[in-house]
């Protein structure tokens, strides 16, 4: 059961992240935290989404409209960001950090699908951009959740949906590549880690390259949707983790 159960959470996850350019790691808890420690589940997470991120931006479609400049000012900020969140994951109670980011997510996103239209955020520049990389990688260094800051602000932005899993996708990856080799420089990935590895390259390979293609097919709403939906369901989530 704990390998099937694996297994399954990785496929859906890989298909999540292939779909939008983030939630690995959401997804995928939600299932292993009934059956891996934190200490074998968080580099497995941080590994299995930097190896999604690589299959499915194999498979993107060529945007010549889409430029670095998107990306830049959430990603320098974000990889500044992840040594703070490191020190303060070091300080700060990860009951507290689920709870306070739970009821965001549980409230922000009922309100975002009434799109309220706010102008000021609509037409902020790129340092405020940057601030929220900041926050992400913050996050990132906490506890994995580097995408839930920036996908709300994107959302926010009213960005095309191929603007906004752009900025995720990239930014993502490049701060969960940044965590992993500082797991691999702390030592915090050994031999327990290898066969879980193995079985996440076979099976999260193709459901990221599914959820890549089908990207090209869906409307801007549907997008929008699945992107509250799963965030709000991690927020229900890390909320009812409190009381199990």
């Amino acid at each position: 059961m704990t390998w099937l159960l694996f297994i399954f959470g990785a496929m859906v996850a890989g298909f999540v992240q292939g779909l939008t350019g983030f939630a690995f790691a959401l997804i995928a808890m939600s299932f292993w935290v009934w059956v891996l420690a934190p200490q074998l589940a968080a580099p497995l997470l941080v590994f299995a989404s930097v190896w999604s991120h690589v299959i499915s931006l194999s498979q993107e479609q060529t945007q010549p409209l889409l430029s670095r400049q998107l990306v830049l000012p959430y990603l320098i900020a974000g990889l500044i960001g992840v040594p703070l969140g490191t020190y303060l994951l070091q300080i700060i109670q990860a009951d507290t950090f689920k709870t306070v980011l739970g009821f965001f997510l549980v409230l922000w996103c009922p309100v975002m699908l009434l799109s309220p239209q706010l102008k000021m955020i609509q037409h902020s520049g790129k340092l405020a951009d940057s601030g929220i990389g900041f926050m992400g990688g913050i996050l990132g260094g906490l506890g994995g959740f580097c995408g839930a800051i920036p996908s709300a602000w994107v959302m926010l932005k009213q960005l095309p949906k191929a603007q906004q899993r752009y900025i995720l996708r990239h930014f993502n990856f490049a701060i969960q590549l940044f965590t992993l080799g500082t797991y691999l420089w702390q030592g915090l990935i050994n031999q327990s880690h290898l066969p879980y590895m193995a079985l996440l390259i076979v099976f999260v390979s193709f459901p990221a390259i599914l959820g890549a293609k089908l990207f090209y097919k869906i409307s801007e709403l549907l997008f929008k949707r699945i992107i509250l939906s799963l965030l709000f369901s991690t927020g229900c989530f890390l909320l009812a983790s409190q009381f199990i």
